[in-house]
């Protein structure tokens, strides 16, 4: 098990080994000045699967106080459940902040090409703006992805919908 260090916003590993294991075998994570940088979504997924712990101020977190502790993100537990969706339906994912959404999904290796999808996600019940739904379609055609809305509802199930933008 690999140790990281809970920074604000991200678990920060300092290990080769775990670079190695967890970033180049595994795809997670982005690798700066040889230090693993993982979001809070992914050091989640990460400690649930006992693959390492997360300490701050000397103290290891349990999921709940990680979960907690990542509460400042919008939607941080809908956000995970569906990256553990994701990942364990085999999809490679990774942020998609730049286009203003949870993640970008890769259904293959994440140096072969370009995402496939941007993914959003809601919580069941929470109010969206069409506005917003409109932009984030029109940004990933744009960028020749195809938008998906993932919705979790109370028992966690999660329904997604695929929406593409029409021209005539």
């Amino acid at each position: 098990m690999f140790s990281a260090i809970l920074v604000e916003n991200r678990a920060i590993i300092d290990d080769k080994d775990a670079v190695n294991k967890i970033h180049k075998k595994r795809g997670f994570g982005e690798l700066i000045d040889k230090k693993l940088y993982l979001t809070v979504v992914e050091a989640l997924y990460l400690v649930e699967r006992g693959l390492i712990k997360v300490t701050s101020d000397n103290k290891e977190l349990s999921f709940e106080e990680l979960l907690k502790n990542g509460s400042g993100e919008q939607n941080i537990f809908g956000k995970y459940v569906v990256f553990k969706d994701l990942k364990e339906k085999g999809y490679q994912v990774k942020t998609a902040f730049k286009y203003g959404c949870a993640f970008r999904i890769y259904r293959g290796s994440i140096e072969e090409g370009h995402a496939d999808y941007i993914i959003d996600v809601f919580m069941e019940g929470e109010k969206i703006d069409a506005n917003i739904l409109a932009a984030h379609v029109r940004i990933a055609h744009s960028v020749k992805k195809d938008m998906v809305f993932a919705f979790v509802d109370s028992d966690n199930d999660i329904t997604y919908y695929l929406v593409k933008r029409m021209t005539f």
